[in-house]
């Protein structure tokens, strides 16, 4: 179980220089013809970290409206304008951060939000699961509703998957106001659930009280591990498409979770993708789509720009995203964080100023015919 880091607190200063600046020589040279036409992000959007069919984006950036607090925000294909999300019973969105992390086809967004918690002798913030359904208001899904809970993928039949604290995390689906609490494998510490396919078919991880993790489906009311690489210790499924595919990280005998590869699991085991970037760094497969290509990062956490670089997967083979696109000054793809299924992408590209100033803003790719 590893959370990823966002960055997006000097997207701000950097793009609005990049604006009035000249930029520099390319920082990733394009080797062949382009296949992809870089769009950048409106200024402020730090990242986009999903994308679905109808072309609708997803992101988290700052809301200069909101006191340049790290929002979630969504915009609706054809527009370059944010609509930010609040959060509920913040519907001004002033003083509570949000996190998408999934939208369906009908435009219905699931992630979390802040609450603020009072207790005695002080409070705290923890996350709770939201809805945005095709509104800028927020609603919290209920579940857990005294603690602790997340959301991390809808599918397009509405199904939502999550995580849940008490004792320990645990996983749950939720269809309407129905919560299903998924089972918990024998010897789990922490489960979550981290996607959801177009049939109801959930996957995530859970990990043990030894430190070793595992890749898990549940399918049919049952827990089963999808399988190690090689016989690693590690692995996680992060997304999984109408066929079922399911793709993730996972590591080899002896390597630490900082060196693991992005693969995908097929037949009880996980398949290297073999991704630039393997053995220098962490490298996961994000998403899939449903002709089976993948996108994912390699070498990189989000909140390290200057390492790692954003990568495709298809007809067997892994590619660099940055040496698919017209040489582009001072921009690095560094992820791929979303696939719809006519092939757009979308992630996190890094900015370098000439004066080596970095920051972050969201790109979508899109296909050159």
């Amino acid at each position: 179980m590893r959370m990823r880091v966002s960055v997006v607190a000097s997207a701000a200063v950097v793009l609005a220089t990049v604006a009035s600046a000249g930029m520099a020589a390319p920082s990733q040279a394009a080797t062949a013809a382009p296949q992809y036409k870089l769009v950048l992000g409106p200024m402020n959007q730090g990242q986009y970290v999903g994308i679905n069919n109808n072309g609708d984006i997803i992101g988290i950036g700052s809301d200069p409206a909101a006191f340049g607090r790290e929002e979630g925000f969504l915009i609706k294909a054809g527009t370059t304008t944010p609509v930010y999300l609040g959060a509920p019973g913040d519907e001004t969105d002033q003083g509570t951060d949000t996190r998408p992390r999934s939208i369906n086809d009908q435009g219905v967004i699931v992630g979390n939000y802040g609450k603020t918690v009072v207790f005695a002798g002080g409070e705290q913030t923890i996350p709770r699961p939201a809805t945005w359904p095709g509104t800028a208001i927020g609603s919290d899904l209920g579940v857990e509703p005294a603690g602790e809970a997340d959301a991390f993928a809808i599918n397009n039949n509405g199904q939502i998957v999550g995580r849940q604290a008490g004792s320990a995390f645990t996983p749950w689906l939720l269809q309407g106001t129905t919560v299903t609490n998924l089972p918990v494998p024998a010897g789990a510490v922490l489960t979550e659930a981290l996607a959801v396919s177009p049939t109801g078919v959930a996957v995530g991880d859970f990990q043990q009280a030894n430190g070793h993790q595992v890749a898990t489906e549940w399918s049919g009311g049952k827990a089963s591990s999808l399988g190690t690489l090689n016989g690693g210790t590690w692995a996680e499924a992060l997304a999984i498409n109408g066929s079922g595919v399911a793709v993730g990280a996972a590591t080899k005998p002896g390597n630490p979770i900082n060196f693991d590869s992005a693969v995908m699991f097929s037949n009880g085991k996980a398949i290297d993708l073999n991704a630039p970037g393997t053995g220098q760094g962490p490298t996961q497969a994000n998403a899939i789509n449903s002709s089976g290509v993948i996108v994912g990062e390699d070498g990189i956490d989000p909140d390290v720009l200057p390492v790692g670089d954003g990568f495709v997967y298809k007809n067997g083979h892994a590619t660099d995203l940055n040496t698919l696109i017209a040489p582009t000054p001072n921009v690095r793809l560094a992820s791929a964080q979303g696939i719809n299924n006519a092939g757009d992408i979308v992630g996190i590209a890094a900015i370098t100023l000439p004066d080596g100033t970095q920051g972050s803003v969201g790109y979508e790719l899109i296909p050159i015919p």
